[in-house]
């Protein structure tokens, strides 16, 4: 038996699939165009977050959290030329090993600089709503309009525009877009400084939705990765849809009533997984089949 409304079921698959889906489009956009999953990447969130936590003192919360998103668009830049495009060289292995250790030092010192205990985003309490059915407030409202809003603007800006059709000319054929004249160091360090956008919008608004610690991003890692692999790598497209998908599955599962008990809200990361298995085994390829790294 199901505990809640569909309408409660969708809001909250919304919430939650809105801030993995920015995460998962930036990863799967990454990968496409470097074939080089980013462990790292969720970190991008947790500096976001951080950074918005600590200009909030200076200034107002949506201007402290426009400055937290610069700051991981120049670090998500900065890391590509520094460390990524030199570890990369050395093969794809030796840079998932190192996307792990950039992660787990970033989570360290985040943690000595702030300690451990959760910080929030100072804002004032909200009344709750009713919304088609749902049960929201004006904050999760915004984050699923902002999320959504970002996604389009990111995918309009990949479609139709000459940065977009040279990102695809990368994702497609790196070596064939060098010949023709694409910068595609340039144009890779662009889609680090995208995806580091993408990512910080997420962790601010989940420190909006609650509260930052330092293991904010890496608490979204698993569901990330599931949902750019259902959706195919290096389709942006399929990782959203998926990410929603996820987050649908989660709230029903989670909703479940076992003649009293209920599912542990600790089990959420399984469920993606066995969200990514059954698409695995039944659509290998991805939602919308796409190949790999073409965005």
């Amino acid at each position: 038996m199901i505990t809640q409304q569909p309408p409660e079921l969708i809001a909250d698959a919304l919430v939650r699939g809105s801030t993995i889906a920015l995460l998962a489009a930036g990863l799967t956009l990454v990968y496409g165009t470097m074939r080089f999953a980013n462990v790292a990447h969720v970190e991008f969130a947790t500096v976001g977050a951080y950074a918005t936590i600590s200009l909030s003192g200076v200034f107002i919360v949506p201007v402290a959290g426009i400055i937290g998103v610069v700051v991981a668009v120049a670090l998500g830049a900065a890391m590509y030329e520094l460390l990524f495009r030199r570890l990369l060289v050395m093969g794809e292995m030796p840079a998932m090993i190192g996307s792990l250790a950039v992660s787990v030092v970033v989570q360290a010192v985040i943690q000595l600089a702030y300690g451990s205990r959760p910080r929030d985003v100072p804002h004032e309490l909200e009344q709750v709503s009713t919304v088609l059915g749902a049960d929201l407030t004006p904050s999760q409202v915004q984050l699923v309009a902002v999320s959504v809003s970002a996604l389009v603007l990111t995918g309009a800006l990949l479609r139709w525009t000459p940065l977009g059709r040279k990102v695809r000319a990368v994702a497609a054929n790196a070596e064939l877009a060098r010949v023709s004249g694409v910068g595609e160091r340039r144009v890779v360090a662009t889609v680090w400084a995208i995806a580091g956008g993408l990512a910080a919008i997420s962790g601010i608004e989940l420190a909006l939705e609650s509260s930052a610690t330092p293991a904010l991003g890496f608490n979204l890692l698993l569901p990330v990765f599931s949902a750019a692999i259902v959706g195919g790598l290096g389709s942006v497209l399929g990782a959203v849809i998926a990410s929603y998908g996820v987050a649908l599955l989660e709230a029903i599962v989670l909703a479940l009533d076992f003649g009293g008990s209920a599912i542990p809200v600790s089990y959420r990361p399984a469920i993606g997984f066995v969200f990514l298995l059954l698409a695995l085994i039944f659509r290998p390829r991805g939602l919308l089949g796409a190949k790999v790294r073409i965005v």
